[in-house]
């Protein structure tokens, strides 16, 4: 009913866009490690085995892409576990794009996707070990964890997300800031926009960034909005 009477679809970032050649074009050029670096040269031994036997449990080796950015490779791992779990692409925000096209809504963005690719490849940047591990350890729960917060989510409900961004804002600080603390910021003044348009707005964004003290609804509801939780 809220898609329904919404006059905008607001997503995170115009996903169509990923299809672009200047896109993937952009992407390409900032995926790679600069100069003669390589993930062995930037990596402590002991977090570069690990990476290479997590490399080489989806069968390829960490020699055949020793020149991306961890985050890069980080990315290709969490990609192929969603892959093997059963998971397929396509998201939520994918699926109401399509149906705001078909109703031809107007459609916004909370961020440009040249920004988003920015914020992937330097994921890490300046605390690369920290970051591998930490990433390789959150792959390992993938399974345990996912499937009760997939269940969260369709309840509307948030005990096992608060959970984990308070696990990350407590292990991988600086990931959290960069991820979750300042892109929330970023989105505040053009969601109380939204708020002030008289218009009503759909917005879709990650659900780790509705709950916590850091998190959208927590904002408003600071600010002084009223929040309903269906």
């Amino acid at each position: 009913m809220a898609f329904s009477q919404s006059a905008v679809l607001v997503l995170e970032a115009d996903i169509e866009r990923l299809a672009d050649e200047n896109v993937t074009q952009y992407l390409m050029t900032q995926a790679f490690l600069p100069g003669d670096q390589t993930l062995s040269s930037i990596l402590d031994s002991d977090i570069y085995e690990l990476l290479a036997a997590a490399c080489n449990e989806y069968g390829f080796s960490v020699d055949e892409i020793s020149k991306l950015k961890p985050s890069m490779v980080i990315n290709i791992l969490t990609v192929l576990q969603f892959q093997k779990l059963g998971f397929v692409q396509q998201g939520i925000d994918a699926y109401y794009l399509e149906k705001a096209k078909n109703q031809r809504k107007a459609i916004s963005y909370l961020e440009s996707i040249e920004f988003q690719i920015d914020l992937l490849v330097t994921m890490g940047d300046g605390y690369e070990n920290d970051y591998v591990l930490y990433s390789l350890q959150d792959m390992e729960n993938v399974e345990k964890d996912f499937l009760p917060l997939l269940d969260e989510w369709k309840k509307g409900i948030s005990s096992e997300m608060e959970a984990s961004l308070t696990e990350m804002r407590e292990q991988s600080p600086d990931l959290y800031k960069t991820m979750v603390t300042d892109r929330n910021a970023a989105w505040m003044p053009q969601i109380e926009e939204y708020l002030a348009s008289g218009k009503v707005y759909f917005v879709i964004v990650g659900s780790a960034h509705l709950h916590g003290p850091d998190g959208l609804l927590w904002q408003l509801e600071a600010s002084g909005c009223a929040v309903e939780y269906f």
